[in-house]
């Protein structure tokens, strides 16, 4: 029997397909399960890669901070969790390299698709992690961005804040934050970061089952963020940190801005922490010194501490008392040793008294017990209306200042105390102590309107921004919040008496006028602890007076506002006025003020 053509095509494609049925069963049902696995060991991972922040200048261009190339030890949570033991061990052996327990969490939990070990590898690091690479399976190094800031930002730690990952928190909050992109935390990192961050980029990678990089599929380079040029002067802010450094005070707060716009120049809380270091990570040893320090050296107390102003308090009670009719320019008012409400007796600090004195006067003396008349005609409500005119009481700017001063009246102390307000509390206001509490940020809402005339603006820490996208330097504008209606006159009237301060013979800041700059200011001492007796000496730190100095210079065309904070300084004319001298001198010295009256 003949096979024709058309048979031996048909049998050749039945062998043909039996052969391949036979091939796809042997795949899929004998060794089904053997290439499933292996089909899984190749794994499309998608990796996003951190953008350079932008860099931080000073006003004149001072480079305060940039990132550089970092090289960072990540791992791939989904390939370590059943190892992890062993690769504890290796790192450990090594590289040096031991696993915190946070981060041996994460891990374990796998929800992140990277987890990073070990930030800034060394060079002897990435030579022993390739070289030793077998035993390192799942992990991976990469190029990241690290911060660095330049021996001028090691003056500004509190005001330039520092970086670091998103918290849950964070990632909840911004979708476009990735777990390992690093962020503003605190300080100007924080309050600019909407400028600085950038956008991160992504990098499509094949990994095999033991996590070892394959292949790059595609990548999306991250886009760096813009520059931004604060309104600071580094070279002030070093001034600043010199001045309260060679004092010998403990603690305290700098602030220098200028009055006719309120741009900050310096802001210096003291003492300092080591900004570099705190960026990198700081040890469990280091963060516990830092934490007992009973100076605070995290604590911002330019921004976010609140204490008694003391007597600096007395140029807003005076104006409010010229403004109300309660006294006129020149009117003298008899201001003895002590002035007495039914039983209680409120002294002056100098028990000789002031005699028959006028605002002026009184604010050259800083006698108390003509500002506890003036205060009583004006009452509790017209100080705090006229505090808040200043700018006391709110936020000016609120991305900047971290809390708001204390204000009271009499509601406020039926509310929070359960007390009706007494005439004695209107006595203590009247001389900044009692319930009033302010930030040392906030002397500078009392310094400046007197300096310029009655303009409140609001407080400028950004000057400038390039724009990466534009490619072009955009600039900010001061921005005026309100003029204070109150006589020139009366302004000028209080801006001569704080040119007696340093200048009348009984001025509290006579050390001031041999300085080559006409300055004006006013010293202040606030309490802190009642003396059981008058006389007996208290040589606790911490039960000292907080010493106050706010201070304008020159005096015709103030280009300069200042406000000196002492904690627990014992006296404005002891300890606050020699700081501001020491910065007059040295601004002076450095060419940085450019007029000698």
């Amino acid at each position: 029997m003949r096979i024709n053509r058309f048979n031996l095509l048909v049998i050749a494609f039945l062998l043909v397909f039996l052969i391949l049925a036979g091939r796809l069963v042997y795949l899929q049902v004998l060794k089904g399960t053997y290439y499933r696995e292996l089909s899984e060991k190749n794994h499309l991972r998608l990796i996003t890669l951190n953008p350079p922040r932008g860099k931080i200048y000073d006003r004149n261009g001072i480079l305060l901070a940039y990132d550089e190339p970092s090289y960072n030890l990540y791992v791939f949570p989904y390939t370590v969790k059943k190892n992890l033991p062993e690769l504890k061990k290796n790192l450990k052996n090594i590289l040096g390299i031991e696993i915190d327990e946070k981060t041996e969490e994460r891990i374990k939990k796998g929800f992140a698709r990277k987890v990073i070990i070990k930030k800034d590898l060394s060079e002897k690091n990435i030579k022993a992690f390739f070289n030793y690479s077998y035993l390192f399976n799942g992990l991976f190094i990469e190029v990241q961005p690290k911060r660095i800031y330049t021996e001028y930002a090691k003056y500004m730690p509190h005001l330039l804040g520092y970086v670091g990952y998103p918290s849950e928190k964070d990632l909840r909050e911004d979708p476009s934050l990735s777990p390992d992109m690093l962020i503003g935390k605190q300080g100007v990192e924080k309050i600019y970061d909407r400028y600085l961050r950038g956008r991160y980029g992504v990098k499509a990678v094949v990994v095999d089952a033991l996590g070892r990089l394959k292949n790059v599929l595609w990548e999306i380079q991250p886009k760096r963020g813009n520059d931004i040029y604060l309104t600071i002067d580094a070279r002030i802010q070093k001034i600043a940190y010199e001045a309260f450094k060679n004092s010998g005070q403990k603690s305290g707060a700098i602030i220098i801005v200028n009055p006719q716009n309120y741009e900050i120049l310096a802001l210096l809380s003291y003492p300092l922490y080591d900004i570099q270091k705190f960026s990198d990570g700081l040890t469990k040893k280091e963060w516990k010194k830092l934490l007992k320090n009973k100076y605070k050296p995290l604590f911002n107390k330019a921004l976010s501490g609140i204490y008694p102003p003391g007597s600096i308090f007395k140029i807003v009670v005076g104006l409010a008392a010229l403004e109300e009719g309660v006294v006129s320019p020149y009117q003298k008012i008899f201001s003895g040793g002590s002035f007495e409400i039914g039983n209680w007796v409120y002294r002056n600090w100098d028990p000789s008294g002031c005699g028959s004195i006028d605002v002026r006067q009184a604010l050259e003396m800083s006698c108390d017990t003509y500002f506890y008349q003036i205060g009583l005609d004006l009452g509790a409500t017209k100080i705090s209306y006229y505090a808040h005119l200043f700018g006391l009481g709110e936020k000016l700017n609120p991305d900047i200042e971290k809390r708001k001063s204390r204000i009271p009246v009499p509601e406020w102390k039926l509310a929070v105390i359960g007390e009706p307000w007494f005439l004695g509390d209107t006595v203590n206001y009247s001389i900044g102590q009692g319930f009033l509490a302010i930030t040392p940020f906030d002397g500078i809402k009392i310094i400046s309107p007197i300096a310029n005339g009655g303009k409140v603006y609001k407080p400028k820490l950004l000057k400038s921004y390039f724009d990466m996208d534009l490619q072009e330097l955009v600039e900010t504008k001061p921005e005026l919040i309100r003029v204070l209606d109150i006589k020139k006159d009366y302004i000028n009237v209080i801006k001569k008496g704080l040119y007696l301060v340093v200048y009348g013979k009984k001025g509290t800041a006579k050390k001031l006028a041999d300085l080559p700059v006409k300055n004006a200011g006013k010293t202040g001492t606030a309490q802190v602890f009642r003396k059981p007796e008058k006389d007996k000496k208290i040589d606790r730190w911490d039960l000292q007076n907080h010493a106050w100095y706010v201070a304008f210079f020159p005096y015709k065309k103030p280009k300069f506002a200042l406000s000196v904070f002492v904690e627990h300084g014992m006296g404005g004319s002891k300890t606050a006025v020699p700081i501001t001298k020491s910065i007059i001198m040295k601004l002076y010295s450095e060419g940085l003020i450019n007029e000698k009256h």
